[in-house]
């Protein structure tokens, strides 16, 4: 039985944050549940851009992905966020949107998945 509140199937990368915030579950608790806190707002953002067409308002809502998700672990997430980043910034915005919904299915599947791991691991 392994004591990692991740599965390996989950896209999450525990192990570097771990050694990032020196070992304390407490600390990637609070990393996470921000995360977690802060995806209603991206989804909500990217949606409206999307639908307004306006990449450039888009991106910087992907680009904060790269950041928030890299601090949560969330690799999957952030191999996404960096895909769409760089194809908006090359001008490609057709192909950019392509991700949009892989995108957001990650972040609902992140939204339900990480409160359910935190409350196996740490029993709250």
């Amino acid at each position: 039985m392994s004591d990692k509140m991740f599965y390996e199937n989950d896209g999450m990368d525990e192990d570097s944050c771990l050694r990032l915030y020196d070992n304390s579950y407490e600390f990637y608790k609070l990393v996470l549940e921000t995360f977690v806190g802060d995806i209603k707002k991206t989804l909500d953002g990217m949606r409206e851009n999307l639908a307004a067409g306006d990449p450039e308002n888009y991106r910087i809502f992907v680009h904060g992905l790269k950041g928030a998700g890299g601090s949560a672990g969330a690799k999957d997430l952030v191999e996404l966020a960096t895909k769409s980043n760089a194809l908006i910034k090359e001008g490609k915005w057709d192909e950019a949107k392509q991700l949009h919904e892989p995108i957001i299915a990650e972040l609902e599947r992140l939204q339900k998945i990480i409160p359910e791991r935190i409350k196996a691991k740490l029993g709250e």
